[in-house]
């Protein structure tokens, strides 16, 4: 027995004792990552340190542009299960600076888990293999071994003598012929035994292979990034696997429909096209290798042939199906084209990125949903607190700084919703403060001035919610520094200081003011270093424009 088969055996036999130093190897690289991470976040805090020291920036508009994908710099200690943690001192303030690897160790985790299960499972199997041949070549072997020892026994005992008869040495000789054939017809048996472990070897090879290719696209996804983006990357990567792979695309499942969240090789429109009967697509009714004619067909029974020729679609010759289930329930498929080929043939094992990379997609379109889900709830909050004060204005306030934050080159979207969501603290104000005509008391005045902090915690326990929690907690700011925190201008966001702007206006129409009698007060307000003038011209331009 060879050496390497002798291991082999052995490491089948000791199956714990691998389960155990897998384990131990997960968790010693696990630790490592803690240690590397909580290393670099201090290294990072004592570069930030210098370039505070050395900038001329304010304290807040440095944490926020030194704030991103999973590294944040706050003054506000946050609990996360997956993060290291460094602080450091400035300006009489407790800086802290945490990294979420959250994402990483699930990564490592996932892909782990994988290695280990395609490991053993090929390594079983193969091992299966390499017995059945090795047990048939020793039956072979045993087989010429048995005539040898015939020809022996035959030689021992019937000593060749002088007046040996002919038929005796015809005796011999086709038993010799015997033995030749036996030979020569192993000899092939093993030759192709060989072959077959050469191409089983060949396969392992090119499982490794994908299965690097696995990783390294898990490694490139920006988990923060839109569900399309993160949709078109994967498709990208995949179909550059493949030869004969020139175009593709990506289904889901999202509120009841099903629409294509990536395309590579056709026009944009198809990511218009949404169906409601999953009967309809190709992609959802087959898995596997699918003939370009039965594209064809399905297109023209459903009255689709038109719209997909002219995203280019007529081109299929083949395709390939890798079906995404979730709970034995179709949520898509991702869809292989060949331009060039009748028979996309792929191997079976393409069929884990359905697994992988397609329930990735959906809990990234459910994510998306809930998002959606959780901000309306958030929005009925802050109407309801519009209603309770009498204004009912927060929704015109969001659409007016959407369109000023375009025009100042800011995301729209985010200030949109900050706008909408500037004033949701203030269901933590009771109803005798709120709406209380009279003059309020000091402590009834601090009362309302800790709406903007009720805002901030709320907003900031939410992943998704982060970015817009500093602009609701900043938007009573004045530019000269006397506002609810005492920021000055550059100090405060833009969208702060848009908001507030807008909501000023907004809140002297309902009470009937005149267009021209705002501007003049507003316009008094920038001389008294309240606003920001810029933001209060600008706004002025799009109310004459338009006419509000």
């Amino acid at each position: 027995m060879k050496i390497s088969d002798f291991f082999l055996l052995n490491l089948r036999k000791n199956f714990l004792l691998l389960i155990f130093l897998f384990l131990i190897f997960t968790i010693s690289t696990l630790i490592l990552l803690f240690y590397i991470e909580k290393n670099n976040v201090e290294i990072i805090s004592k570069i930030l340190v210098s370039e505070l020291e050395e900038g001329d920036k304010s304290l807040f508009k440095f944490l926020e542009e030194k704030s991103g994908n999973n590294l944040f710099v706050t003054p506000v200690r946050e609990k996360r299960l997956f993060s290291v943690v460094s602080s450091f001192e400035y300006a009489g303030k407790v800086i802290y600076v945490f990294k979420d690897i959250s994402f990483e160790i699930l990564i490592f985790l996932i892909l782990s888990f994988l290695f280990f299960i395609i490991y053993f499972l090929m390594f079983f199997n193969l091992r299966g293999t390499v017995y059945k041949d090795s047990l048939n070549i020793t039956n072979k072997l045993a087989k010429i071994e048995g005539s040898l020892n015939y020809f022996q026994n035959y030689l021992e005992y019937s000593p060749i003598e002088e007046d040996m008869e002919f038929e005796e040495f015809e005796s011999i000789k086709r038993s010799i012929n015997y033995l030749q054939e036996v030979v020569i017809e192993n000899e092939e048996e093993i030759l192709k035994s060989m072959e077959d472990i050469e191409k089983s070897k060949k396969e392992v090879e090119e499982l490794n292979k994908f299965l690097i290719s696995i990783y390294e696209i898990l490694a490139k996804i920006n988990p923060k990034d839109s569900v399309e983006n993160i949709a078109q990357f994967i498709l990208e990567k995949i179909i550059s696997l493949f030869k004969n792979v020139n175009a593709g695309s990506i289904i889901l499942k999202q509120n009841e429909k099903y629409k294509y969240f990536a395309q590579f090789g056709y026009d944009e429109k198809l990511k218009e096209f949404e169906f409601s009967n999953e009967d309809n697509v190709l992609a959802l009714k087959y898995e596997g290798y699918v003939k370009g004619d039965i594209l064809r067909e399905l297109n023209k029974k459903e009255g689709f042939s038109e719209k997909f020729k002219e995203i280019g679609s007529d081109k299929i010759k083949s395709l390939y199906v890798i079906p995404i289930y979730v709970e034995n329930e179709r949520m898509g498929a991702i869809c292989l084209d060949s331009f060039v080929s009748e028979n996309l043939n792929l191997p079976k094992y393409v069929d884990i990125f359905g697994k992988i990379f397609g329930n990735f997609l959906i809990l990234k379109v459910l994510e998306n949903d809930f998002n959606k889900m959780f901000f309306e709830v958030l929005e009925f909050f802050a109407v309801s607190v519009d209603e309770r004060v009498g204004k009912k204005h927060s929704k015109v306030v969001a659409k007016l700084s959407k369109k000023i934050a375009k025009e100042f080159g800011v995301n729209p979207e985010k200030t949109w919703k900050a706008a909408i969501l500037h004033d949701i603290g203030k269901i933590m104000i009771s109803d005798r403060v709120l709406k209380k005509t009279g003059r309020l008391t000091k402590d009834e005045l601090d009362k309302i001035k800790e709406h903007v902090s009720y805002g901030y915690e709320l907003l900031n326990r939410f992943r998704f919610f982060k970015d817009i929690a500093n602009i609701v907690l900043y938007h009573h700011e004045r530019c000269d520094g006397n506002g609810y925190l005492g920021l000055k201008y550059e100090e405060i966001p833009i969208e702060s200081r848009i908001i507030s702007v807008v909501d000023a206006f907004y809140t002297m129409k309902i009470k009937g003011f005149k267009v021209e009698d705002i501007f003049v007060l507003l316009e008094k307000d920038v001389e008294n270093g309240k606003f920001d003038g810029k933001i209060v011209k600008k706004l002025k331009e799009i109310v004459k424009e338009r006419n509000l």
